[in-house]
């Protein structure tokens, strides 16, 4: 008993197996695309391509909103991917012949037709251009003559209809019809992109009263008449049914015709006439166009068009054949660059990239560059391929790298005509890869300032190291900043080392101070590896001896060799003059002397001992008074470029230290976000102006060289300094 059941159920399971995908192809909608025709236009460098098309549903009724998502046109021949195409409402020029059956079967039902017709008229495409026949008795050498010749006006093609009347025991020459239809249509277009169509309505066959074949044209004449030129004519069919069985037409002839021709057929009963009308028309106002440009070869070429709707998962496909006037030669490929991969070989700090390039032959040179991703800027020096491979590998060394930062490869592509290629999104960076320099850890040289000393008395300046390891370092460089004022006082430029101490000449900045007054020292060594090394800064007091006192001031400028001589020629002149009035009288017989004047005890000398000995009574009287101070120096400061505006565009700094930033400093810059609220520093030392990068997220720089933090660094005369990303100011001194 147990052994049925199980029989059963595995047989309900079986069908369930097979009825399983027929029921889930059920549940997919059975719409369907029919291309009507292409139209193929040559241009220089592509064949471009206008395929006119349209969506039917399972019962293929025209759709007139499909919801389509995307359209592509793929040719069938050297193994091409598919193009993307444009889609859009067919809104082109639109021919339309309507043929209506004049024969005698047509006198009863004439007026049903005209109305509906007329009412179908009303619902015309957009740009149509409609003409209106009467067919019946029609010879293979007669011109199929138009009511109303093909015309925009849609009240005279009304009346032309209104025209028509059923000529009594006339036969129906359909075929002969439909051939003379097709070749006015043809004279009537000229353009590839204009479209044409032909309206049939019949209710009966090509025949005579006996029975025998109205026209000398045959149902193939007309098919490959229709198809054979491009564009082709699509035959839109109404059958007319006088009876259930539709006995008095040839009612598959009238389907196969339109199926043939990318048509539609309506056939129904004179109750039915509007809608088999409408249906028609829905068919042509139902027409779509995509358009691509596409690279053929020359003669008949095959595409497919695919369709995805947004409601189904799968694609509506359909093919079609074109022609071109010659073969065309596909584009390269876009240009595209990928890093496959980065090695850091860290025993030689070099970093080993693979880089792979589409369509090379297209470019003149690819560029590598290295960016710190933090900071914003290119770390050069960039690396250029000139006429690249489809395969690049190469190395890049540590240069200008700091541990620990994230940086990252950007690749970049220059064409033949020099300039930079862009992808689908406009971005001329190709490709772009991050990574964090880690070198390897290595032992370093430390160091540390034992004692600076300031010997005013041999004018010399002795700075006491700590060096584990001397014999390793190759150079030393530093500076000395002002700790009140922050302004630079010395620069050490790059020396060679000799021992653990370093003797120079006193900087004249500290040889001229009156009073005591504190420095800092920041002093980096470089080792004969060239890693940079830095001691931490060392603060020390230059202490100047006391001045003289009044006396050892005199005794000083009675040191002086003119002041010697001017004494010695004072104390000539008194001896000579004192010899001169003591000389003894003449014994001689003189006559009686006359009273002598009273003697003048004054001492006469000459005009420059006089005025010297003068100016030194004055110096002993007075105290020293010191030179007056030089005139204190200015720096103006002018915005030159600043993504928003400022309080102040020009500046003259007199007082210093001058801060920069965002907000309450000395000059502001308070709508840029990527400048630091204290930003830098100017400081000034004699002569000299300093800027130091207050430690910034985003930096500071003179031309393209970024500041280190911290450090003053000496100005050159006028210099542009960025700050930051966007804001460029002119420093230059007054």
């Amino acid at each position: 008993m147990l052994s049925k059941k199980v029989l059963k159920l595995v047989v309900i399971l079986a069908c369930l197996a097979v009825l399983w995908p027929a029921a889930a192809a059920a549940q997919e909608p059975a719409a369907r695309v029919i291309v009507i025709y292409p139209a193929a236009e040559p241009q220089a460098d592509g064949m471009a391509l206008s395929v006119f098309f349209t969506i039917t549903d399972e019962s293929g009724r025209p759709l007139s909103r499909p919801g389509i998502d995307t359209v592509e046109i793929q040719m069938l021949e050297g193994n091409t991917t598919p193009v993307p195409a444009a889609y859009s409402e067919a809104n082109t020029p639109f021919y339309i012949a309507l043929l209506l059956d004049a024969s005698g079967s047509m006198a009863n039902v004439m007026p049903a037709v005209r109305e509906a017709a007329q009412a179908a008229i009303d619902n015309a495409p957009t740009n149509a251009r409609v003409a209106v026949y009467k067919f019946n008795d029609l010879s293979i050498d007669q011109e199929l003559r138009p009511i109303e010749p093909f015309t925009d006006d849609m009240v005279l093609v009304k009346g032309s209809i209104n025209a028509v009347q059923a000529d009594p025991n006339a036969p129906t020459c359909l075929y002969n019809a439909l051939y003379n239809g097709i070749e006015q249509l043809d004279v009537a277009t000229t353009q590839p992109q204009e479209r044409q169509a032909i309206i049939l309505f019949t209710d009966g066959k090509d025949e005579r009263a006996d029975g025998s074949p109205c026209s000398q044209r045959k149902y193939d004449d007309v098919i490959n008449r229709a198809v054979r030129d491009q564009p082709i004519t699509p035959i839109h069919t109404i059958g007319l049914c006088a009876d259930a069985s539709c006995s008095n037409i040839k009612r598959e002839e009238l389907r196969g015709m339109a199926k043939e021709t990318s048509a539609f057929a309506a056939i129904g009963t004179k109750e039915s006439l509007g809608q088999l009308f409408g249906e028609i028309m829905d068919g042509l106002n139902s027409q779509l166009v995509a358009r691509a440009t596409v690279f053929p070869r020359q003669g008949d070429n095959q595409a497919v068009l695919k369709v995805k709707l947004r409601d189904s998962d799968r694609q509506l496909t359909t093919t079609f054949n074109f022609q071109s006037d010659r073969d065309y030669a596909p584009p390269p490929p876009p240009v595209t660059a990928q890093i496959g991969s980065i090695v850091y070989d860290a025993a030689n700090d070099v970093y080993k990239l693979a880089l792979s390039v589409t369509s090379p032959d297209t470019l003149s040179k690819v560029v590598v560059e290295v960016w710190d991703e933090k900071g914003g800027t290119q770390v050069p020096p960039a690396q250029e391929f000139e006429n690249p491979q489809t395969t690049l590998q190469f190395e890049r060394d540590s240069t200008g790298l700091v541990s620990g930062r994230d940086y990252s490869f950007r690749v970049k592509a220059v064409d033949k005509n020099g300039y930079l290629v862009t992808d689908a999104e406009g971005q001329n960076i190709l490709d772009k890869k991050e990574f964090v320099y880690e070198p390897p850890q290595v032992d370093v040289i430390k160091f540390n300032i034992r004692s600076v000393q300031a010997n005013f008395k041999d004018s010399r300046l002795v700075i006491d190291l700590d060096v584990p390891d001397a014999s390793k370092v190759n150079s030393y460089e530093g500076f000395i900043v002002d700790e009140e004022t922050g302004a630079g006082v010395f620069e050490f430029p790059p020396t060679l080392f000799n021992g653990a101490q370093i003797v120079a000449d006193l900087p004249p900045g500290i040889r001229q101070i009156p009073e005591t007054r504190g420095y800092r020292l920041t002093l980096f060594l470089t080792d004969k590896d060239g890693r940079r090394l830095q001691a931490d800064p060392y603060q020390f007091k230059a202490v100047p001896p006391p001045p003289p006192g009044l006396l050892a001031r005199v005794w000083s400028v009675l040191q002086l060799p003119a002041v010697l001589v001017s004494i010695f020629v004072i104390i000539l002149s008194v001896v000579v003059l004192v010899i001169y009035w003591n000389r003894p009288a003449r014994k001689e017989s003189l006559p009686t002397p006359m009273p002598r004047p009273p003697v003048d005890h004054t001492i006469i000398s000459s005009p420059a001992a006089s005025a010297e000995m003068a100016r030194l009574r004055q110096q002993a009287q007075s105290p020293a008074v010191p030179p007056p101070p030089p005139p204190p120096a200015r720096l103006r400061l002018q915005v030159m470029q600043t993504p928003v505006a400022v309080p102040e565009m020009n500046k003259v700094i007199a007082v210093f230290p001058c801060v920069i930033g965002r907000s309450g400093c000395d000059f502001n810059f308070p709508g840029d976000q990527h400048i630091s609220r204290q930003h830098a520093e100017i400081t000034r030392q004699g002569s000299t102006f300093y800027i130091t990068d207050l430690d910034s997220r985003n930096g500071t720089f003179i031309g393209e060289t970024r500041l280190p933090p911290r450090t003053p660094t000496p100005l050159p005369g006028a210099a542009v300094v960025r700050l930051g990303r966007q804001t460029q100011i002119k420093v230059e001194p007054q």
